[in-house]
């Protein structure tokens, strides 16, 4: 690799980070810098919405209300580079606690494109893929929505 490579690397396995942190620290305003303007982002793999970055944000504010707790741990971030555009999978494990305590697992992937521009990497596509989940009351529903 040379240090062009390294360096988009590096900044995407970044990028990916700050998006599990805004997410775990509840600032969803924070995707406005991770995401492109025109992202398309998609989370009915398990019982979420589909829309664009300004629906998901709103989507997140009140969806993740019912949970006081969750953690979202990144890792086997695989990513293919081509100039200023990449697409990436990214294995995501996440607890999810309930508000009576209890706690529920999902693991999931990230299936993303990303785009360079003006020198910063950003989200320009995120379809979430379920792969599997343990311990989810029967009150939650993380069933594709069709």
């Amino acid at each position: 690799m040379d240090i062009t490579e390294i360096s988009d690397r590096m900044e995407l396995e970044k990028l990916v980070t700050d998006y599990a942190t805004a997410v775990d620290t509840k600032n969803f305003k924070e995707f406005y810098n991770l995401f492109t303007k025109d992202a398309h982002i998609d989370y009915t793999a398990v019982g979420g919405i589909a829309g664009n970055l300004q629906e998901i944000v709103h989507y997140l504010e009140t969806a993740l209300d019912h949970f006081p707790n969750y953690q979202h741990l990144i890792s086997n971030i695989s990513l293919t580079l081509d100039g200023n555009e990449a697409t990436g999978k990214v294995m995501c494990f996440n607890p999810m606690q309930t508000q009576d305590k209890k706690v529920f697992f999902l693991g999931m992937w990230y299936r993303d494109t990303y785009k360079k521009i003006n020198g910063k990497w950003l989200i320009s596509s995120r379809i979430e893929e379920s792969s599997w989940e343990h311990n989810v009351p029967s009150s939650i529903n993380t069933k594709p929505h069709e």
